[in-house]
C-alpha cells in the first residue's frame, strides 16, 4: 500500500513538472517547473527520483539544447549538493537553499544568454523561480509536515494561490481543436470548492484561475467566464449536486453562443465543462462532507466556541452544587463536636460515682452524708480537685478528722485515683475525637471554598480573538516555527492566555514567547507544555507574565556531630502569579528533626497547590501534627509572594524573626506563635509587606539568629552585605554564623534567600 502511495505520489509530481514547464509568463519568463523541483527536494522528498523526472518533464514539453543543458545542470547540482549534505550529515539550512537555488541555474542562464541573447527575461525566470519556489516550500511544509487537520496561515492561502494560478497558467498552454484542458480544471475546481469551502473562497477559486489564465497569453479572456462560474456554483448549490453543475454548463453556452465572450467557440468548446460536471456528479456525496468537515474545521467556529462557553456555564452550576455539598457535610461534622464538660460538672459526676462505689453499703453512711453532710462534700470534693490537678492523691491528702471515723479510707482513695484516671482517659479520646471532627470538618470548608472559587473563575466567558489567533499563525511561519494551531483568549481584562501546537523541535525555540507577546501586546511566558494527540507536536500554554519574577539562593550547614539536618525547605510556584518558599526547623537535630520538618513542609506544599487558604492550611497541619503521639515540633517560616502585585504574606509559627534588604535600607518581620504540633488551636503571626524590584527576602532558622548576639547585629551585617546574587549571599551568611559559633555549627543552620526583580 504504501509502494503504491509513493508511485502515485511521484507520478502527481511528474504531471505538476510537466504542466508548470509551460506556465510561462506571456510566453517568455519560465520560473514555476524550477521553481517547484526545488520546493519539493527542500520539503524533504527524494531527490534521486525528482531529478530525472525534473529533467523528462522539461524536455516532453519542449525538446532543445538549452532546455537540456538548463534542466540538467539544475537537477544534477541539486542532487550533489543534497548528496554532499546527506553525506555529512548536515541539515541546509533555508537562507543557504536559496543560495543553492541560484547557483543550480548557472547552466540555465548561460544556455539563455549564449542561444538565445536573452539576458532580462532570463533574469526575471531566476528570480521568479527562487520567490516561487518559497511560494511552494509555504504550502507544501503546511500539507506534508502538518497535514490538512489544522488550518492554513494566511501566507500559506496566498501561496496557495499562487501554485494554483500556476497550474492554471500551464493548463492554458493545452487546447486540441477548441477542448481547453483550463476549463475542464477550473469547473470541476470550481463546482469541488462551493462544496467544500465557504463563499469567498469559491470566489478566489475562480479569480485566481483566471488571472493564471491572463498570465499565459496577456489575454483575460477566461478572467470573466472563471468569476462568474464561481458567482453561479455558490448561487446555485444545493443538496442536489446537479443543480450548479448545469447552471455552469449553461453559463458557458450562454457566454459562448450569446454574449460572445470568448474568440471561438464551438460544440466541442462546450464538452470541458460537461467532461468536468460529470466527473464532479461522480463524486460520493460522502467524500465532499469529509472534505468539507475538514477543511470546516480549520476555520474559526463561532459554534465551537459559543460551545465552550456554554460547557462553562454548565460546570459552574455543578462546582457551586458541589460546594454546597461541601458546606453542608462541614455543618454536619461540626455539629458532631461534643465539646468537654466544665471542672464542676466533672467533679459532681465523679462524686456520685465515689458515694456509690465506697459509700452504698457503709453502715456510717447516714452520719457522713446526713449528719456531716457539708464537711464530707468539701474533704470530697477536695481529693477529687487533688486528683485531677495532680494525677492521683494520697492517703496524706485525706484530713484527720476523716481518717479517724471512716474504716474505708484506702478504698476512698483508690477509687478516685481509678475514676480520675479513667475520667482523663475518656477526656483525651473525646478530645481526640473533636479535634478529627473539626479537622475533617476544616478539609470539608476548605474543599467548599475551592469549588466555589473555581465556579467562580470557570463563570467567566472566555474571550476568543479569531484576528490575533490568524495573525499569530503567520508570525510564527515567518519565523520558520511551524504551528499547527492557536487559539488566543481572554477570562478578563488581566490575563491573556494563548494555546499553541508545534513541532517538537519548535517547541523550545526562545523566539515563541517573544513573538506571543508582540501579537498578544503584553508580555506573555510559557506556563505549560504538554505532548500533543498528535505525534511530533506539543501544546504550549502561554499566559500574562506577572509583573514581577523571583530568583532563589538557599545554603545549609548540619550540626557538628549530627547525621542529618532537622531543617527543611520548599520553593514551589502555587500559580502562575504566586511563589511560595518555606523553611521548617524540626525540634532538635537528627533523623527525628529531620522527618517532622520533612512532614510539616509536605503537608503545606501539598495543601498550597490544592488551592487551600493560609487559615486552613496552618490549622490543618498544626492538628495533624499535634494529634501524632510522639512530640513533634516544627518552626515553621512561610513567605507567599505574589508577583502580580507585589506583595509578599510572612506567616511564622515559632519561626526566628525574617528580614528584608531594601536598596539602602533593611526591615525586620518580627516573629511570633507558638510552633507547629504543641497546640491544636495555636493561631500564626501573618504579616503582609509590600516589596520593592530589587528588594532581597532573608528567612533563616535559629542556627543562623543564635549565632549573632542580637538581631541587630545580623540586620547590620545583612545590610552591609554587597553581593547581589541571592545565592552568594545565602553562602555568606551561613558561613558568618558558623564562624561565630567558633567554627562548627552549634544547630542546624538554613538560609533561604529570594530577590524580587521587575520583568523587562
Amino acid at each position: 500500500m504504501n509502494k503504491l502511495y509513493s508511485v502515485l505520489k511521484y507520478l502527481g509530481y511528474f504531471a505538476l513538472l510537466y504542466i508548470l514547464a509551460g506556465a510561462g509568463i506571456n510566453g517568455a519568463i519560465f520560473p514555476f517547473a524550477v521553481g517547484l523541483f526545488l520546493s519539493l527536494v527542500w520539503c524533504g522528498e527524494k531527490c534521486y527520483i525528482l531529478a530525472p523526472l525534473f529533467i523528462a518533464a522539461t524536455l516532453l514539453h519542449g525538446f532543445s539544447v538549452p532546455a537540456l543543458i538548463s534542466s540538467s545542470f539544475t537537477a544534477l547540482s541539486i542532487l550533489l549538493i543534497t548528496g554532499i549534505h546527506y553525506k555529512l550529515k548536515k541539515q541546509v539550512k533555508l537562507s543557504l537553499y536559496f543560495v543553492y537555488a541560484l547557483i543550480s541555474q548557472i547552466g540555465f542562464v548561460f544556455s539563455e544568454v549564449y542561444f538565445n541573447s536573452a539576458v532580462l527575461t532570463t533574469f526575471l525566470s531566476v528570480v521568479g523561480s527562487v520567490l516561487f519556489m518559497q511560494c511552494c516550500n509555504q504550502i507544501f511544509s503546511a500539507i506534508l509536515v502538518r497535514g490538512f487537520a489544522y488550518k492554513l496561515s494566511s501566507l500559506e492561502i496566498i501561496s496557495a494561490c499562487v501554485l494554483l494560478g500556476a497550474i492554471s497558467c500551464g493548463l492554458t498552454a493545452y487546447n486540441f481543436w477548441g477542448f481547453e484542458l483550463i476549463k475542464l480544471f477550473a469547473v470541476f475546481m470550481v463546482l469541488f470548492s462551493a462544496y467544500t469551502f465557504n463563499v469567498s473562497a469559491t470566489l478566489v477559486v475562480g479569480i485566481t484561475m483566471g488571472l493564471g489564465s491572463l498570465l499565459f497569453a496577456n489575454n483575460p479572456e477566461l478572467l470573466a467566464p472563471f468569476s462568474l462560474f464561481s458567482l453561479t456554483a455558490v448561487t446555485f448549490k444545493s443538496k442536489y449536486k446537479f443543480i450548479p453543475a448545469l447552471a455552469l454548463i449553461a453559463v458557458d453556452l450562454c457566454l459562448g453562443y450569446f454574449v460572445g465572450v470568448y474568440y471561438s467557440y464551438s460544440y466541442i468548446s462546450v464538452i470541458p465543462c460537461v467532461l468536468a460536471a460529470a466527473t464532479f456528479l461522480f463524486i460520493p456525496n460522502r467524500i465532499l462532507e469529509n472534505v468539507s468537515g475538514v477543511i470546516s474545521s480549520n476555520s474559526n467556529s463561532v459554534a465551537m466556541r459559543n460551545v465552550v462557553n456554554r460547557s462553562r456555564e454548565g460546570l459552574t452550576r455543578r462546582l457551586y452544587n458541589l460546594s454546597e455539598v461541601f458546606g453542608e457535610m462541614d455543618y454536619v461534622f461540626r455539629s458532631m463536636i461534643k465539646g468537654g464538660m466544665s471542672k464542676e460538672e466533672v467533679k459532681e459526676i465523679l462524686l456520685g460515682e465515689i458515694k456509690e462505689k465506697v459509700c452504698a453499703d457503709c453502715k456510717e453512711k447516714n452520719y457522713c452524708h446526713r449528719v456531716c453532710q457539708a464537711e464530707t462534700e468539701k474533704v470530697l470534693s477536695e481529693l477529687v480537685n487533688c486528683a485531677l490537678e495532680r494525677g492521683r492523691t494520697t492517703l496524706l491528702d485525706v484530713p484527720s478528722h476523716l481518717t479517724s471515723r471512716c474504716s474505708r479510707v484506702s478504698n476512698l482513695v483508690s477509687v478516685i485515683n481509678n475514676l480520675t484516671a479513667q475520667y482523663k482517659q475518656y477526656a483525651s479520646f473525646m478530645n481526640n475525637l473533636d479535634a478529627s471532627r473539626v479537622l475533617i470538618a476544616e478539609q470539608l470548608s476548605g474543599v467548599s471554598k475551592i469549588m466555589k472559587n473555581l465556579a467562580g473563575e470557570v463563570n467567566k466567558n472566555v474571550i476568543f480573538d479569531a484576528g490575533r489567533e490568524n495573525t499569530l499563525i503567520d508570525e510564527l511561519t515567518y519565523n520558520n516555527i511551524v504551528c499547527a494551531d492557536a487559539v488566543i483568549y481572554e477570562q478578563n481584562t488581566d490575563v491573556t492566555s494563548a494555546t499553541l501546537v508545534v513541532r517538537n523541535e519548535d517547541a523550545e525555540k526562545v523566539k515563541i514567547p517573544s513573538i506571543v507577546s508582540k501579537v498578544c501586546g503584553n508580555k506573555m511566558v510559557v506556563a505549560d507544555s504538554v505532548a500533543s494527540s498528535r505525534s511530533g507536536y506539543r501544546v504550549l500554554t502561554l499566559k500574562t507574565a506577572p509583573k514581577y519574577d523571583v530568583i532563589f539562593g538557599s545554603s545549609s550547614c548540619t550540626k557538628e556531630g549530627s547525621e542529618k539536618s532537622g531543617d527543611c525547605f520548599s520553593l514551589i510556584r502555587i500559580e502562575n502569579d504566586k511563589f511560595m518558599f518555606a523553611l521548617c526547623d524540626g525540634m532538635g537535630s537528627g533523623e527525628k528533626a529531620e522527618k517532622a520538618s520533612s512532614l510539616a513542609i509536605g503537608l503545606i506544599e501539598n495543601f498550597y497547590k490544592a488551592g487551600f487558604d493560609n487559615d486552613i492550611i496552618l490549622s490543618s497541619v498544626n492538628k495533624l501534627l499535634s494529634l501524632n503521639r510522639e512530640e513533634v515540633f516544627s518552626a515553621l517560616d512561610i513567605c507567599v509572594m505574589d508577583l502580580k502585585q507585589g506583595i509578599a504574606d510572612f506567616i511564622k509559627m515559632g519561626a526566628p524573626n525574617s528580614f528584608i534588604k531594601h536598596e539602602s535600607e533593611i526591615s525586620m518581620v518580627e516573629s511570633g506563635a507558638l510552633p507547629l504540633g504543641i497546640v491544636q488551636d495555636a493561631p500564626p503571626a501573618i504579616n503582609k509587606t509590600v516589596l520593592s524590584t530589587g528588594d532581597y527576602v532573608f528567612l533563616c532558622t535559629d542556627g543562623i539568629t543564635d549565632s549573632f548576639e542580637s538581631n541587630e547585629k545580623l540586620k547590620e551585617f545583612i545590610n552591609n552585605l554587597k553581593a547581589t546574587n541571592p545565592q552568594t549571599l545565602a553562602e555568606t551568611l551561613v558561613e558568618k554564623a558558623v564562624e561565630n559559633s567558633g567554627g562548627s555549627a552549634g544547630d542546624d543552620m538554613t538560609v533561604l534567600v529570594a530577590k524580587i526583580f521587575e520583568k523587562a
